[in-house]
């Protein structure tokens, strides 16, 4: 059984029921739907689908992705120009400029020695000085500019709310769809995530926040937005204009491994089966870059145009699946707890979780059955990359969703019980009224006394199934 969770953008390349029924079948476990495109008709359409078609056991989760501040250059005064290596430009207010830009927190983040990036970074100018109101700037990588074309100030953020007007209509949209996680864009500090989740919370508590991690600024304050978030995005694409490209990599593991050792699921994204927008099979490099995300701990892996817009929607599902499930066979499981016992984190239920993944590892039991009221204890055990799958009986539907985008996590909903030895037969009976469980097997069980309150994790069993 595959452990490493797929996060799957949804778009006109699978509009239809049967196609999403598709990715599902493929091994969907998260579906994205991006607030940059489209509109909400299509996303609730979309989200009623998975609803009615999510498996009882292990139910897709829906995240809605906010857009965020956008920066665009102004329009051209004539047709799209051909930029070469060497070429000298004006950056600045319309119509005197050869690049328009008009926004003022752009403005602002420019001077002699900036390098801009336009589009998805394909035309890079450096600034070299100041003329007449205007930037003088020098082309390094040329291209064909156009219009409306992002823009991108290499390692520097743009001074504006987190918050867009859009954003926040996005998010009633996604509340009211009853969404389970809302990701928020261009994350610069735990107060921008604080700030989304009060929002949330006064509308319908209990959805998950996901930070994208895509700034020079989030990449400062990593911890303190581990913190406050729920999950994090490692936004490869718009990271890579923010920072030096050579230092994504790098970003990327470090983001993984701080969100393993405090508990928190993140997602590795942007570009990692690209190819197959137009081809049926990944290149080897794609491959080998799935593989890495997974070999270096990450809980999800995301596909975004590939599955929106592509050519091969469910194939690049397969694909993802296929090589993650091979990289999990050489993932270092040992070495994952040698890590994990090195800890200075020492908080009760944490160590209720380390101990019940050492006893795996030992007893190599067929799962790990955790309940759970908010999901934490399902997720701290996960976190540690135990041998056996973890099996998770929540009480709350949106809680068990929510354990789509957690590593190695299936969970169910089963009713909830006050008492802890009703409470374990009854997830034991649930798993193996399903053909999960049978006589004999030996499961390594975390539970709570007392029995559904949320934080009490202090109990390890093993049982054998009768």
């Amino acid at each position: 059984m595959r452990r490493t969770k797929i996060v799957c953008t949804l778009g006109p390349a699978v509009d239809s029921r049967e196609r999403i029924r598709e990715l599902i079948a493929a091994g969907m476990n998260v579906a994205r739907v991006n607030c940059s495109h489209g509109d909400w008709e299509s996303k609730r359409r979309w989200i009623a689908w998975i609803r009615e078609d999510s498996p009882e056991l292990g139910p897709v989760a829906v995240l809605a992705d906010l857009q965020g501040p956008k920066f665009r250059i102004g329009e051209l005064p004539g047709p799209p120009r051909e930029l070469a290596a060497g070429d000298s430009v004006r950056v600045g207010p319309a119509p005197a400029a050869d690049v328009p830009i008009d926004q003022p927190e752009v403005l602002a983040a420019l001077g002699p020695g900036s390098t801009l990036l336009l589009g998805d970074g394909q035309i890079e100018v450096r600034v070299e000085g100041v003329d007449g109101g205007l930037f003088r700037g020098s082309v390094v990588c040329g291209g064909t500019l156009r219009g409306r074309q992002g823009v991108t100030v290499v390692g520097r953020s743009f001074d504006s709310a987190p918050l867009t007007d859009k954003d926040l209509d996005d998010v009633r949209q996604a509340v009211e769809a009853d969404v389970d996680y809302i990701a928020l864009s261009y994350v610069r500090s735990a107060d921008d995530v604080r700030l989304l989740r009060r929002i949330v919370d006064g509308r319908k508590p209990g959805i998950g926040i996901v930070a994208k991690i895509e700034t020079p600024e989030a990449v400062r304050n990593l911890e303190e937005i581990l913190e406050a978030s729920d999950a994090i995005m490692v936004a490869r694409g718009d990271l890579g204009l923010q920072v030096p490209l050579e230092s994504v990599p790098h970003v990327q593991k470090t983001a993984i491994r701080c969100a393993l050792r405090r508990g928190k699921p993140v997602i590795t994204a942007t570009q990692m089966l690209e190819s197959m927008m137009e081809s049926g099979r990944p290149t080897r490099a794609e491959a080998t870059d799935v593989a890495n995300a997974v070999l270096d701990g990450t809980d999800a892996l995301m596909l975004s145009g590939e599955t929106a817009a592509g050519a091969y929607p469910v194939e690049a599902v397969r694909w993802m699946a296929r090589i993650a499930e091979e990289a999990e066979r050489h993932f270092d499981y040992e070495g994952r707890l040698r890590e994990a016992s090195r800890s200075e984190r020492v908080e009760h239920t944490m160590a209720v979780a380390y101990g019940a993944a050492q006893l795996a590892a030992m007893l190599r039991p067929k799962a790990i059955l955790s309940t759970t009221t908010s999901g934490q204890t399902a997720r701290l055990v996960s976190s540690f990359r135990p041998v056996a799958p973890v099996w998770c009986g929540a009480w709350v539907p949106r809680v068990a969703r929510r354990m789509a985008l957690v590593w190695g996590v299936t969970a169910l909903v089963q009713p909830k019980e006050t008492n802890t030895d009703h409470l374990v037969d009854r997830l034991i009976s649930s798993f193996r009224d399903r053909g999960m469980l049978r006589e004999g097997d030996t499961v390594v069980v975390t539970a709570g006394v007392p029995a559904g309150e949320p934080g009490h994790t202090n109990l390890i069993l093993t049982r054998t199934v009768r």
